[in-house]
């Protein structure tokens, strides 16, 4: 049975002090976070310390109301591949602005600095412990697991929101109240590549103790390769995803469906996941740390409206077009309509426009979004599931690789990375794996999904360079092939919106997949004729075509607005800019 981080964190929460975690000292951004902030002797013995670890660990499991990190609203709304209604539509729209979205932004402020806050606590309280406590070597561990999480809370605040005031071991909004921001991003970059390069020259490939959910060698030399890729040292970063390749210990889980499967935490695959096991009775009553509150990744947010759920994926029609035949990722990942019909969900059984309301294209109660839904996390139809959250996996290194490969003049390796992405997707690394067996669930695998034999899979730089010129893309045919590999491999998971600002893809991206369309919300591929309806039903065009005339209609994602190229990074949160007067806004914001 494996040990999970989640458990050790159970029998701790009698210890909750409360920290400042912004310079403001308002009560509301005051927030409980169980922090070992020591009285005198409270390390005298190996099991605080470990407990003080744990306190570490448990920063990253608290948050509030609907405000998760990662948020999907910050990290995938904004490419329109998935996008919302309701009073988060701005973020699929880009008219975010400092004040419309602030408790966006300033909750992930804020639950990046209480982690940050408790990893410089409790470095500062490691110090103290000699060697009669703990020996130097287990001691060097704490430290690198509690860098590498201090790392990972500023990698956060970095790709978000360009660099950050940088609190160092010891230090909090309490005692650094006006710590300006850094001169520059490579300086935040650099500092927190020293993070997670001494994480990866103490930790191991396995976990600590045997405990799934901590910080290892791979996840750390993963995000340190991250943070070189920003700081444009590609050959530095593609040694450090070398390592990862090469040692074998993290590597692609036979079938895709099982990167995030209910109740399997620290699978093969996964690099860095906030580990969530299956606990009895997970309903509305789940534990709060359990659930991570309003948790963005259980079923019931995910879950179609039609069934009962709160309808969080809605999924756009040009990614559901964009999958190749054959590519199972959209079996795995998506359900849909077709106008017709809709697709099952294969998990549940759920079959989408089962009932009138919802056999639409775009959805009426739902502001006109697109009738297809993510199934990722919606896999059960339990209120809560146990589902971990990726942060890293195994897959996006690869992917990150290959970008390094072709950075650095090796496109045939690059080429090959993302050929072995593409095999796994086709499902030929499925032939003769047993799902349930590896991941020991105790939800069923659906096994008639499974390969039994292995397939062809197109050759990708053929596919997409006639891809690239149909869109419209200027960009290398690697650079199109990478983001739209990384767009279907990554889909719901936190990073695709990340790496197109990083790589300044944004503006090119949004005119080849959502150009600008006057607000229409179908296209006629036979005569390039766009619908655009007349008021809010988004349907009126199809509905008023004739059969004809709809044999050459294909819905579409209607856009009426302009890039604005100060999004490639969200505005520092006001109540960080009263109370740090060191602390200057984003340019254009």
């Amino acid at each position: 049975m494996k040990r999970i981080i989640i458990g050790a964190l159970m029998g701790l929460a009698a210890t909750a002090t409360s920290i400042s975690l912004t310079s403001c000292g308002d009560d509301f951004l005051d927030v409980d976070a169980y922090s070992i902030v020591s009285p005198e002797g409270v390390y005298s013995d190996k099991e605080n310390v470990f407990k003080g670890l744990m306190g570490v660990y448990y920063s990253l499991l608290g948050a509030s109301d609907y405000y998760i990190k990662p948020h999907p609203a910050l990290a995938n709304y904004p490419t329109l591949d998935v996008q919302a209604d309701g009073w988060d539509a701005e973020m699929s729209s880009h008219s975010w602005t400092v004040e419309s979205k602030s408790a966006f932004f300033e909750n992930a402020w804020i639950y990046s600095y209480k982690t940050v806050v408790a990893c410089n606590l409790f470095l500062r309280d490691l110090e103290g412990v000699d060697e009669h406590v703990m020996s130097a070597s287990e001691k060097a561990v704490y430290e690198a697991e509690t860098r590498a999480i201090r790392g990972s809370a500023y990698y956060y605040l970095t790709i978000n929101f360009s660099r950050v005031p940088m609190l160092m071991t010891g230090e909090t909004y309490q005692t650094s109240p006006t710590k300006p921001r850094p001169e520059s991003d490579d300086e935040a970059w650099q500092t927190i590549l020293s993070d997670f390069e001494y994480a990866a020259s103490v930790l191991d490939w396995k976990p600590a103790d045997g405990m799934t959910g901590r910080f290892t060698k791979g996840a750390a030399l993963a995000y340190a390769g991250k943070a070189c890729m920003y700081l444009g040292d590609f050959n530095k970063a593609k040694d450090y995803y070398k390592q990862i390749i090469e040692n074998g210990t993290i590597q692609l889980n036979p079938c895709y469906a099982m990167t995030s499967w209910v109740d399997n935490p620290g699978n093969v695959e996964a690099l860095w996941e906030i580990s969530f096991p299956k606990f009895p009775g997970m309903g509305w009553d789940v534990w709060t740390w359990a659930k991570n509150s309003d948790c963005r990744y259980f079923g019931m947010q995910t879950k179609a409206r039609e069934f009962g759920g709160w309808g969080d994926s809605f999924t756009s029609y040009e990614l559901v077009r964009s999958f190749e035949p054959g590519d199972k990722r959209k079996t795995y990942s998506i359900v849909g309509w077709h106008g017709d019909k809709g697709d099952t969900n294969p998990y549940t059984g759920d079959i989408i426009g089962t009932t009138e309301a919802f056999q639409s294209w775009f959805l009426s109660n739902a502001e006109g979004n697109p009738n297809n839904h993510g199934t990722k996390w919606w896999r059960t139809n339990d209120v809560y599931s146990a589902h971990s959250v990726n942060l890293y996996r195994f897959g996006g290194a690869l992917l990150d690789y290959a970008e390094c490969c072709f950075r650095t003049g090796d496109e045939q390796a690059g080429w090959n990375a993302i050929a072995q992405i593409r095999n796994r997707a086709w499902g030929n690394l499925e032939v003769g794996y047993d799902p349930d067996e590896a991941s020991g669930s105790y939800l069923p695998f659906p096994k008639e999904l499974l390969n039994t034999q292995t397939v062809s899979v197109p050759d990708a730089q053929a596919h997409y360079a006639k891809y690239a010129k149909e869109k419209g893309y200027t960009s290398p045919i690697w650079m199109v092939a990478l983001f739209q590999e990384r767009r279907k491999e990554l889909y719901y998971e936190f990073s695709l919106w990340y790496d197109l600002c990083r790589c300044n893809f944004v503006e090119e991206w949004l005119n080849c997949e959502y150009p600008k369309n006057n607000g229409a919300t179908f296209y006629n591929t036979a005569t390039g004729k766009y619908y655009i309806p007349s008021g809010n039903d988004y349907n009126e065009p199809w509905n008023n075509a004739s059969e004809a005339e709809r044999a050459s209609m294909i819905p579409v994602t209607p856009r009426k607005w302009d890039w604005n190229p100060i999004h490639l990074v969200y505005p520092i949160p006001t109540s960080e800019l009263t109370a740090n007067t060191e602390c200057v806004q984003n340019t254009g914001y």
